[in-house]
């Protein structure tokens, strides 16, 4: 218990956290960006090594989250926990791996290190919003954080070792190795590379500390005899990783990026107040509701416009941008073309769209600002609100048929026998 943390059994009872720079050089970029770059901009094109977040299971040792980030900081620590309550198979297969990624669950305890991104404000407030536990071993004693530092230690001898631009472990086996200049993997080439290996080749080796079984088959048998702690429901989680705005009340509710959401708490809120703001909480990767804070209390939101369910940011943003370049102005506010262009949308993009959440590139602040900034007005999906269906000649088109309830109080009781009965 003093040196080497407790034993555990149960899957995701505890937790491993923590950040480790790569030991390869890479691209600072994305391929759709590089591709399109002249040559002679290439060649002066920095190269870097980025920082990679992992969150292992101790029990099972597999691994429940992954992200790139530019440097340590709490936004992408928090964006990486954010990962352990998902079943990752979509990120997998957009990397085209063969196995599943399903390994997520409630967490017990969560272990970190001292790092400014897990002990600031942000990230140990998120941390308590979902109830977990956390643990912060002292510094200088990575042993009592074994199951990360192992895992780090099994990357960086089986598989950077396979990538040219590796770093080595120190300058001195290094030597004269040209790291910088052999640098040729893009930020998402380097996330299918680290999918790859985790979801195919780790999950799917025989493990030491497991005798010989597979993380993956360990993961099956324990949370056969266990289960998983329990994840947090969708509320609370958006109450604790939603990108954070306020919205001004109106008549159909709150406006984000087009849509607009209500519930009944927002519907009474403006009936008694209709100037109000109110807080809100956006799940960029599924737009078809919202959290909002009305007093002191959450609750969820949903899009008045239905179809969107399960639709991402990337998505919506890619739909409204592909109307406009098409129709212009006629068809950029009407809900079904952007429904049916986010359909049109091509698998290698929607598989784009989500490995690039993993990177340093993920939709930031700005661009979210930027998007919703654009979109004065909630999309529709009534045309004719919108003019673009013209009104029709019959006076009676559109009246509302009325059909007068059956008079029972004029009909003979069913057990009447007769006229003089």
């Amino acid at each position: 218990m003093s040196s080497n943390g407790p034993d555990v059994v149960r899957p995701m009872e505890r937790v491993e956290m923590d950040e480790n720079k790569l030991d390869v050089m890479s691209l600072l970029t994305l391929t759709g960006i590089w591709d399109h770059l002249p040559t002679e901009r290439q060649k002066k094109f920095e190269a870097g090594r980025r920082w990679l977040y992992i969150a292992i299971d101790c029990a099972t040792k597999c691994v429940v989250s992954m992200r790139l980030a530019d440097n340590p900081n709490s936004d992408d620590a928090i964006r990486a926990l954010r990962l352990i309550f998902e079943d990752k198979t979509p990120l997998a297969q957009a990397a085209e791996c063969e196995s599943t990624w399903h390994h997520h669950g409630g967490i017990g305890t969560l272990v970190t290190d001292m790092g400014p991104a897990f002990v600031s404000d942000a990230f140990q407030t998120t941390v308590a919003s979902l109830g977990i536990t956390s643990h912060l071993p002292p510094a200088g004693i990575p042993w009592m954080r074994g199951h990360i530092e192992s895992f780090f230690r099994t990357l960086g001898h089986q598989l950077m070792p396979l990538l040219a631009g590796r770093t080595f472990f120190d300058t001195v086996d290094r030597g004269d190795y040209p790291s910088e200049m052999l640098a040729c993997l893009c930020d998402d080439d380097l996330i299918k590379v680290l999918l790859t290996y985790i979801v195919d080749i780790y999950h799917n080796q025989p493990h030491g500390s497991l005798k010989g079984e597979t993380p993956n088959a360990a993961w099956q048998r324990l949370v056969a005899e266990h289960g998983t702690p329990t994840v947090p429901d969708g509320l609370t989680l958006r109450k604790a990783f939603g990108r954070p705005m306020t919205r001004k009340l109106n008549d159909e509710g709150v406006l984000f990026s087009g849509l607009s959401y209500s519930c009944e708490a927002l519907r009474e809120a403006y009936l008694h107040s209709p100037t109000r703001e109110v807080e809100i909480r956006v799940d960029l990767q599924d737009i078809g509701w919202i959290a909002v804070k009305v007093g002191a209390t959450w609750y969820p939101a949903l899009a008045n416009q239905p179809g969107f369910e399960g639709v991402n940011f990337d998505e919506l943003r890619e739909g409204i941008r592909a109307i406009r370049h098409a129709h212009a102005r006629d068809a950029r506010l009407d809900a079904p073309k952007v429904q049916r262009a986010i359909e049109r949308i091509s698998e290698a993009n929607r598989c784009a769209f989500a490995l690039r959440a993993l990177t340093p590139f993920h939709v930031a602040d700005v661009e979210v600002a930027r998007a919703d900034a654009a979109l004065h007005y909630p999309l529709r999906s009534d045309a004719q609100r919108l003019g673009h269906v013209p009104p029709s000649n019959d006076l009676l088109n559109d009246a509302i048929s009325i059909t007068p309830p059956k008079d029972t109080s004029r009909e003979p009781d069913s057990d009447d026998s007769g006229p003089g009965s």
